[in-house]
């Protein structure tokens, strides 16, 4: 129903094509018009983007995310080492199963739940995912894993559970 090419499979997977989408920022007065940008960005960048923009503090709260801000108004672009996602859950019968991301760079390594296995690509080559290079480059997936372990671990994430009626 869906065809997100060149990036594959579509919305909820764990592919490109199930998490990338483009970001439209319209601010006439503030923003100069088509304006473009690579820098990734994700939904829980928005709470501090829009304190940053308005001089909101929140200091005495852990937020995830970064103000992209500067992003905005042609500026140098923020540090991010990584960005992550979690999605420990069954959705849409069987179609899309548990999985954590880590995105490093052009570097993106999923963790497959329901399989234990890893699925390694590098984006900078290969936008479509058409080549897992987990077996080929053993040292990079093993570095990225352990980041990714890390930080499930530091924001006290939920494993999933197999389904009922699974091994």
């Amino acid at each position: 129903a869906t065809d997100n090419s060149p990036l594959r499979l579509g919305k909820g997977h764990a592919c490109e094509g199930g998490i990338r989408e483009p970001l439209i920022v319209s601010w006439p007065a503030k923003i100069t018009s088509k304006t473009k940008s690579d820098f990734t960005v994700s939904s829980i960048d928005f709470l501090p983007t829009i304190c940053g923009l308005f001089d909101v503090s929140f200091e005495d709260s852990e937020i995830d995310g970064i103000d992209f801000s500067d992003v905005l108004f042609q500026k140098v672009k923020p540090k991010r080492e990584a960005i992550f996602w979690h999605f420990p859950h069954y959705w849409w019968g069987n179609k899309v199963q548990p999985y954590s991301i880590i995105r490093a760079g052009d570097w993106k390594l999923i963790r497959r739940y329901e399989t234990d296995s890893l699925e390694l690509y590098n984006l900078g080559y290969d936008i479509g995912e058409s080549t897992n290079l987990a077996a080929d480059m053993p040292e990079k997936a093993a570095e990225l894993n352990q980041k990714l372990s890390d930080w499930l671990h530091s924001v006290n994430a939920r494993l999933p559970l197999k389904k009922e009626g699974r091994d």
